[in-house]
């Protein structure tokens, strides 16, 4: 008696990409509106860090002066570090304003963008498009419209790179400014509490 294996229950059929017509425009204006945000928000966040390491660090430095009267035998009075968060709040809280206000008219900028986009990409005759709500993860609507872009028309991935380098450069800014604070707030520290050693 001899196994015989069973038919498969549908034909594995090869699905070809739609294709697009040669010469249909791969980019629309909407589209590099949307990838070059994301370059945007990058500048938005290294003004926004920029803007309040500098507060920051003079909360850290004053803080460390005081605690270095107080354990020098010093009497502090009891409103300094109060006095001393109310000095430089102002400097904090705009610049974290700034750049929350700035991060969502980026925002909003990047879902109208994805929409506009989706739209002209359907009037330039492209079956498949990426839909537009993918805008709502910003890099991810760039990302994924070059890909279909590029399956139908076979070139037209430059805002997925832009958007990959953007995201990138984010993560590395990120990484960066958090140990470079790290670093210059032991320093601030260290100045501060110069006169204890």
């Amino acid at each position: 008696m001899s196994a015989s294996v069973p038919p498969a229950p549908w034909p594995h059929t090869a699905v070809e990409e739609p294709r697009v017509p040669r010469g249909t425009p791969v980019y629309t204006a909407w589209g590099w509106v949307s990838a070059w945000t994301t370059v945007a928000g990058v500048a938005v966040s290294a003004v926004s860090l920029w803007l309040m390491t500098g507060p920051m660090l003079s909360y850290v430095r004053r803080v460390a002066e005081v605690s270095s009267m107080a354990a020098s035998g010093t009497r502090v009075q009891p409103g300094v570090v109060s006095a001393i968060i109310f000095d430089l709040m102002p400097g904090i809280v705009a610049a974290s304003m700034l750049g929350t206000l700035l991060g969502w008219a980026l925002y909003a900028l990047v879902i109208v963008a994805g929409y506009r986009d989706y739209v002209q990409l359907g009037r330039l005759g492209y079956p498949k498009r990426f839909h537009w709500a993918w805008s709502f993860l910003s890099p991810v609507y760039p990302i994924g419209r070059a890909v279909v872009v590029r399956r139908q028309a076979g070139t037209g991935s430059a805002t997925m790179w832009i958007a990959l380098a953007a995201t990138a450069a984010s993560f590395l800014l990120t990484i960066g400014w958090s140990f470079w604070l790290m670093f210059a707030m032991f320093d601030a520290m260290r100045a501060g509490l110069g006169t204890i050693a």
